[in-house]
């Protein structure tokens, strides 16, 4: 069974996540490029969320997407 992190370990890496997505969307301004490597960083971090923190990582992943102008701003949950 895989050992899954709570919030002061996802936390770091949702950071470095909304770090990389800057990166990447200079690097892969097109939709179609952009999404399928946030994805992929993206579901490492929620594969690895315990049950207690995996909506608020979801959440801010949500976040990211829309602060970066990929998903409309009414999908917002906070």
């Amino acid at each position: 069974m895989t050992v899954k992190l709570a919030w002061a370990d996802i936390e770091p890496r949702l950071h470095q996540l909304r770090l990389t997505a800057d990166d990447l969307k200079k690097r892969f301004p097109d939709e179609a490029d952009f999404m399928p490597r946030f994805a992929d960083l993206a579901d490492d971090i929620l594969e690895a969320a315990n049950e207690e923190c995996y909506d608020d990582a979801s959440i801010r992943i949500t976040d990211m997407l829309i602060d970066l102008g990929y998903v409309p701003p009414e999908h917002r949950q906070n």
